[in-house]
């Protein structure tokens, strides 16, 4: 039987990446940190940043299954399979194909970037309460997740413990600002900055948070545009576009605050109404 030769590939399109400084140093970190994350406002860059560690890093990673995770398995397909131009099926084109592998929607690569050597990239839902039913039981090399903190929390975990026998271990995380209470920080973002600043983490952390202003690549008067629509000091302008997060964290914790009173303040408002009908 003749010796099967490699599958040809078409020439490598060039994908236009233009970085800032900021994003450029986040992308070098990613290479020799576990655990990365973006947190950022609209149109910050995070996910493209993700999209490219993640592609260099499967290159030459020794797993063969990762995971590509997002609110919904449509979502992931479209924000990291493509991504407008800037997607994994387009750092690997003409060396992917998208299809099914154990059920689940797939992108396998095998091609020159990979020493053709077979890699897949699952494409999943995280919002769902038994979204990790889907790769439960794999074993699986890097995660890359968008808008993290739309995951179920049984995701997160069940991911987590699919990475344990992993050889080339990696975690890809974005968001946009959330509320300070959110388990995704009180579990996972603040408790590692906390245990990474104490000595206490056993693996490097890379964190950063970006704004629209990071983002090189939107014209100044586009960039103006957007932040027109915004009133400025409002908790979606911290939220979105103002760099300072402590901000937007103070803000809302003193609407939580807030909230908690009035709602003290009705209990008490039922309970006397309540008890004067008794009365009378």
């Amino acid at each position: 039987m003749p010796k099967r030769s490699p599958p040809k590939t078409r020439a490598v399109k060039s994908i236009p990446y233009n970085f800032g400084p900021k994003h450029l140093r986040y992308i070098k970190r990613c290479e020799d940190s576990l655990i990365n994350v973006a947190e950022g406002a609209v149109r910050a860059g995070k996910t493209v940043d993700h999209i490219l560690a993640f592609c260099i890093a499967l290159e030459t990673t020794r797993d063969k299954i990762h995971l590509a995770t997002a609110s919904t398995a449509p979502t992931a397909k479209a924000v990291l399979g493509d991504c407008n131009g800037f997607g994994i099926e387009h750092y690997f084109r003409g060396q992917c194909r998208w299809g099914k592998f154990k059920g689940n929607e797939a992108l396998i690569i095998c091609g020159k970037s990979t020493g053709y050597r077979e890699r897949i990239v699952l494409f999943v839902g995280g919002a769902k309460i038994n979204s990790y039913y889907k790769f439960r039981g794999f074993s699986l090399g890097m995660w890359s997740a968008t808008e993290i903190n739309l995951h179920h929390d049984n995701i997160i975990k069940e991911a987590f413990n699919r990475q344990l026998a992993a050889k080339d271990r990696k975690v890809f995380w974005d968001l946009n600002p959330s509320t300070p209470e959110h388990p995704i920080y009180t579990e996972y973002i603040d408790k590692y900055a906390k245990m990474q600043s104490e000595g206490k983490l056993a693996f490097r952390y890379n964190y950063e948070k970006f704004t629209i202003f990071d983002n090189i690549n939107i014209p100044e008067q586009n960039r103006k545009a957007i932040i027109s629509q915004y009133v400025e000091g409002s908790l979606w302008y911290l939220r979105d576009i103002n760099k300072k997060n402590s901000k937007l964290r103070n803000v809302m914790l003193q609407m939580q605050k807030d909230i908690e009173s009035y709602a003290y303040i009705l209990l008490l408002i039922h309970v006397n109404l309540r008890f004067q009908a008794h009365i009378t």
